[in-house]
């Protein structure tokens, strides 16, 4: 499914790149978007191959670790961070702690949550190439190159892993796979190059952190969900850790 809607986007994202854009690709916007679609195909990989032997809600909180790895992997690269992102960053891994597992530790441990903490750094590292490739690349055109990288390699593990992609099942699930491949990956993804021109990763992993929370809101909405104190308080200190980060700091005026 990785692939298909991956594919679909790109055809697209290079559709309105050549309308929207008169830059030409060069090579770092090539060897960028080869780069960031590398960690997004693992990470997408990862994820699925992971869920498999772990439940969605660990899941869901093992990937949000993304969120305080990106200032980890940014000392390293001599990428400051400031307190603040420290700050929203712990509180937003605390939230999703509470939000997604039934607030004890007994339940960790096996090999999906492996695969989910790996899953986790390759997120962790495709904000980061992001950041970097961004800034100097056309969004639309960096997008098309990131995401036919993402459909050439999630294509390549879906024939490794047996996948049956036959006519029949595709057509029997058009309809996620296009909103998959318009909505989640084409749409978001798209405005997620875009931003990052100017917006550090750790701040951009803290916001996005917040896909838990809707996840919350749409399941008790449209799914009749129950949650507990302790979920609706992962909540509340994800929406704390994305008010933290957007607070102007004291030298700002």
């Amino acid at each position: 499914m990785v692939c298909l809607c991956a594919l679909f986007d790109w055809q697209c994202s290079a559709f309105a790149g050549d309308f929207l854009s008169t830059e030409k690709p060069h090579k770092q916007l090539l060897s960028g978007g080869i780069i960031c679609g590398f960690f997004l195909a693992g990470g997408e990989i990862l994820q699925q191959i992971g869920l498999l032997y772990t439940t969605a809600g660990k899941a869901g909180f093992l990937t949000a670790l993304y969120v305080i790895m990106i200032p980890v992997i940014g000392v390293l690269f001599k990428k400051k961070s400031t307190t603040k992102i420290w700050a929203a960053s712990l509180l937003s891994v605390a939230g999703a702690y509470l939000l997604c597992s039934d607030g004890t530790l007994k339940s960790f441990g096996n090999a999906g949550d492996i695969l989910m903490l790996i899953c986790a750094l390759f997120f962790a590292f495709q904000f980061i190439s992001l950041a970097k490739f961004a800034p100097q690349s056309d969004a639309l055109q960096l997008a098309a190159v990131q995401f036919f990288t993402v459909a050439i390699l999630s294509g390549i593990a879906a024939l490794i892993g047996g996948e049956d992609l036959t006519c029949r099942n595709i057509t029997g699930c058009w309809l996620p796979l296009f909103y998959c491949g318009v909505i989640a990956i084409g749409f978001a993804c798209t405005i997620q190059v875009a931003v990052q021109k100017c917006v550090h990763p750790a701040t951009t992993a803290i916001i996005l952190s917040t896909a838990s929370v809707f996840a919350v809101i749409w399941g008790w909405g449209l799914l009749h969900e129950s949650y507990s104190i302790v979920n609706l308080t992962g909540c509340g200190l994800i929406f704390a850790a994305v008010v933290l980060v957007q607070l102007p700091d004291r030298t700002e005026k």
